[in-house]
Parts: structure tokens; sequence; C-alpha cells
């Protein structure tokens, strides 16, 4: 059997999916196969898939009618032939050590989840920042053992998982939904016998580009998917017992994603915008208490400790002017 299965979704994405395949292809790790899924796209996107599917016997292109970024995921599951799996979103790419590092890591300390850390790279600006958890690194953990692991970060891509735990666990990404890993990784994380944090740089760089799902101005759909996403975390952990175990865990997940950081966005779009409350509502009626989560105080950074007091403060104004600061800083960094 192969050791590792990457699979990577693909749609309408030309302009980037060359870099992710030759970040996958180059990897220092050769035993894999290569997934390419290309989900009905307009573009050029499936046309290079299987230019590089022709020079690399380890690719294989699977082109399927348009069914989102949860059918992709799915259909990457149920095709893969490795021991592990990871995901890799095609307008992003890989260390060249990636898999080779996550998966020495998963064979040393026989771990069904391997989490490591990654670089964000905001295209219009070139900023980049790497997102680093505060969890106990090369150790053996399960949720129970470290409750922090469920709101470290919902990504399903900066995870190598050993393809079992998702047999086991019968999950799979909800089809026709955005917010797809928020709604499963929890979940997935709850059923995995063995997770490790790995101590490492960042491995995968993840690009924050214009036009993409996660930077959509449809907040009508975010507030619908993200509601709709933690409603089904709550409801899971409410069928395994486990709600009360992880109130706070799951508090907080409610708190930074179905208000504080969707908040952001719209006051960052359009701070008029009908939708401006709408997530604060929402989230306050379910834990009336959510800002006030021992989280809070914990993990949130300085400036977004300040963010939070000017929404408290229906302060946007002050939102808009940090915002527009930060990326005129940015754009002079980048320039030098």
């Amino acid at each position: 059997m192969l050791t590792v299965t990457v699979v990577v979704a693909v749609y309408n994405i030309e302009k980037y999916i060359e870099k992710c395949i030759q970040s996958i292809i180059r990897q220092t790790w050769k035993e894999m196969e290569i997934l390419l899924v290309d989900d009905g796209s307009t573009d050029e996107s499936g046309n290079i898939c299987d230019r590089y599917a022709k020079a690399d016997d380890r690719i294989r292109v699977i082109h399927k009618i348009n069914g989102g970024l949860s059918d992709v995921r799915n259909v990457g599951l149920e095709e893969a032939s490795g021991t592990y799996l990871l995901y890799v979103d095609g307008d992003d790419y890989i260390a060249p050590e990636c898999v080779e590092k996550a998966v020495e890591c998963a064979k040393h300390h026989e771990a069904e989840v391997v989490i490591f850390d990654y670089q964000e790279i905001e295209e219009s600006t070139g900023r980049r920042e790497r997102w680093s958890m505060e969890i106990p690194r090369e150790k053996k953990l399960t949720v129970k053992e470290c409750p922090s692991l469920l709101i470290a970060t919902p990504c399903a891509w900066n995870k190598l998982y050993r393809k079992s735990v998702w047999d086991r666990c019968g999950l799979r990404y909800p089809v026709g939904r955005v917010y797809e890993d928020l709604t499963i990784t929890p979940q997935l994380l709850l059923n995995a016998e063995s997770i490790v944090y790995m101590d490492s740089k960042p491995l995968y760089h993840y690009i924050l580009r214009e036009g993409s799902i996660m930077r959509s101005q449809n907040f009508k759909k975010s507030l619908y998917n993200r509601k709709a996403a933690l409603e089904d975390v709550m409801a899971y952990f409410k069928e395994k017992k486990a709600f009360d175990t992880f109130k706070n865990e799951l508090e907080y997940l409610m708190f930074e994603q179905v208000y504080f950081v969707p908040t952001k966005e719209v006051i960052y779009y359009d701070a008029q915008s009908e939708y401006r409350d709408q997530f604060r509502q929402y989230v306050f009626r379910v834990f009336p208490q959510a800002d006030k989560n021992p989280y809070v105080r914990k993990w949130l950074s300085k400036k977004d400790k300040i963010l939070l007091s000017l929404m408290k403060r229906r302060m946007y104004w002050g939102i808009t002017w940090l915002s527009a600061i930060r990326k005129r800083v940015d754009l002079l960094r980048n320039r030098k």
C-alpha cells in the first residue's frame, strides 16, 4: 500500500495550480499518489492537470461535475489508496519537506492525526503571517487530554490523517456547504485516538486571494454556512455525550468562527451592511457570555483584543481605519 495520498482540490485556478503541483511532485518524500480532483473547471486548470499526469505516473486526475469543495474532499477520500491522507487546496502550496516530516512524525508517535503550523500569505499586500497554536508539541494527545486541540485550527489542510480514522468514524464533508472543515474537523478530532502537534517551521503556505471562497462578500451565505457548521458540531457533541465536557471549546469556536472573524470581514468590506450585527445576535442567543470565554483572554492577540473592544463599543470606523493603516504598511514593506 502507498504511504500517502495527496488530494488536491482544483477549480478555476489556472494561475496557481502549477505552483501547487510542482510543490507536491518535488517533495523529499516520493512514495505517494497525487489525486488532482478537477471540480468541473471552465478554465485551463483541468488541462494543466492532465499535462502533469502524463509526465508523472504518481499523478491521477479525476474530472468531475462541479459539486463544491466538500464533494472534492469526499471524492479524494474515497479514491485514496494511501495509509495517510493530506489535503491541499490548488491555489496554495506546501514546503518541500512537508510530507516527509508529517509522515515521520505520524510513524514515530503512532499518531492518527498530525497537525503542523502554516503560513498565511495575503496576495494583495504580500503580508506573511505564521499561524502557530499554543499546544504541546511532539506529544501524543487526545482532545480529552488537551481540549484546546478542538479550537487550534479547523482547517482541513494543515493536517496529515491516517485514513483509517476516517473509515472508523464514517465522517464525510457536507456537500453543498462552505466552511466544510469547520463542520468536520472538531468531529474528527473527537474521534481520533492519538493527535500530535508537530514542532516544525510552517509546512503549508495558504494564499489569501481576492475572489476565493474565504474572501467572499456574500455575507448572507457566510452567516448561513457558519451557523450550519457550528450547529452540526454541537449536535454531534451532544449525540456523543461530549457537549458538557467541551462546552468552553465549543463556545469559543462559536465566538471566533461565527461572530468575531465574520464580523471583522463585514466591517472591512461594508461597515453599513445589514449583516454587521446579525452574526453577533445569533451567537449571543446561543452563548450569552461568549465574549467572556476563557480562551478569549488567553488566545486572542493584542491586536484582536483591540478590535474586539472596538466592536463592543460599535466603533466600526476604528476597525476600518486600523485595517487601512495595516494594508498601507504591508504594501510599503513589500516594496522594499
